[in-house]
């Protein structure tokens, strides 16, 4: 429930992004309440009221914190599970809270903690959290070898992998997984669910040089039925997110959006 009820509030933010990103160039049809609400929804996460959002780690907490950062990551399915090679970090990232009580099963109850409180004992664990943090090489002008850029891949029901919250195991890393090939000592796998984009899409990360054939294999990805998010295991998906969050994402961690690279296609309707 969770989860649905996150993709409906991201549609209604992202309608923000209107007026304050040059990301978005189609808006939802939408009701003038339900209009009213994503704008002053919008307003309140824009200008550093982060209701629906957590930076972690809190500020009485260790700096240093370990998360896995997904945003640039590729990822096959077994099962109906997306399995996505990310990197592992350290330091300040944001996420959706994902409260949880110590009912069982869950119910309406005292919180017992949020996104934060599980990753402080994620070590104890052997496990990491994957949240998000805007990657450096997005920026334009990156003078690295690995510069990347946003993909905006239009329209509603194309599948993506929405790791938000996703656990990683830490074992992964250093191994050889199928699909993903070799995971780095800095890597680590972890399992997300399969998402289907609202109408104003979602956004994927690739290489600055606006591959189209990159393009091309991750946008418009369907699932099984109408509007459906089963697909046959070993389908390839990239991590995605409804078209605008990662710049109120970013807006909220870094407190300012810097330019970024973008690349921008028309999908092939073959496709």
């Amino acid at each position: 429930m969770l989860y649905f009820y996150s993709m409906m509030r991201w549609s209604r933010l992202v309608l923000l992004c209107i007026f304050c990103s040059p990301v978005i160039h189609a808006a939802q049809e939408l009701s003038t309440a339900e209009k009213e609400e994503a704008q002053q929804l919008g307003l309140e996460v824009w200008f550093g009221r982060p209701t629906a959002f957590k930076i972690c780690p809190d500020p009485e907490s260790n700096p240093a914190q370990e998360y896995a950062l997904c945003a640039s990551a590729q990822c096959f399915t077994i099962d109906n599970v997306a399995y996505c090679k990310c990197d592992q970090k350290v330091g300040k990232s944001i996420s959706l809270p994902f409260f949880f009580t110590n009912n069982k099963p869950p119910a309406p109850g005292p919180i017992a903690g949020d996104v934060c409180d599980l990753m402080e004992v994620s070590g104890e664990g052997g496990f990491m959290v994957s949240t998000f943090s805007p990657p450096p090489q997005l920026v334009k002008g990156y003078p690295g070898p690995d510069a990347l850029a946003i993909y905006t891949c239009p329209g509603s029901g194309n599948l993506s992998a929405q790791c938000n919250g996703g656990l990683c195991v830490k074992a992964t890393a250093g191994t050889n997984w199928p699909f993903l090939g070799a995971i780095g000592k800095d890597e680590i796998v972890c399992s997300c669910p399969i998402a289907a984009s609202p109408q104003l899409g979602f956004q994927f990360i690739g290489p600055a040089d606006c591959d189209r054939e990159f393009f091309e294999q991750y946008c418009g990805v369907q699932g099984g039925g109408s509007g459906g998010t089963s697909v046959s295991t070993g389908t390839q998906l990239a991590v995605g997110a409804v078209t605008g969050s990662g710049t109120i994402l970013t807006k909220l961690l870094e407190g300012n959006v810097p330019p970024t690279s973008r690349c921008f296609f028309v999908p092939d309707p073959a496709n």
